[in-house]
């Protein structure tokens, strides 16, 4: 797997979500098994902003083929996507989070595998 394709996943995944959490923040919170009250649609919908941020910074890098800015981008998504596995396994054996939480489990930790080989590859 090659960094150009990771990076790509990435943005597509950042933007779905970012979209998602925007939109339609009642929805996402129920697939994940929450109810949100007016606050966490609120944040729900910042957390969107943030998420589709990412996916257009990640968009628009696709094409980069070495600068020192996509080596910066590239770190951070290991160490991101590090974070997210982490605080998403934690999360599914502490909280209340539906089966579709393991997703995101699975979904960073093999982002953050493929950004780790391409680091060192």
């Amino acid at each position: 797997m090659n960094l150009k394709i990771l990076i790509i996943i990435m943005a597509i995944f950042s933007l779905v979500w970012g979209v998602g959490f925007i939109l339609i923040p009642g929805l996402f919170g129920a697939l994940y098994g929450f109810a949100l009250d007016d606050g966490g649609i609120y944040m729900t919908r910042q957390l969107g902003v943030v998420f589709l941020m990412l996916g257009i910074i990640l968009w628009l890098a696709r094409q980069d083929t070495g600068s020192k800015s996509l080596r910066a981008i590239h770190i951070g998504l290991l160490i991101g996507n590090t974070l997210g596995a982490v605080v998403a396994l934690v999360g599914q054996f502490t909280a209340p989070v539906s089966s579709l939480g393991w997703v995101g489990v699975v979904s960073y930790f093999v982002l953050a595998l493929g950004f780790g080989y391409c680091l060192l590859k």
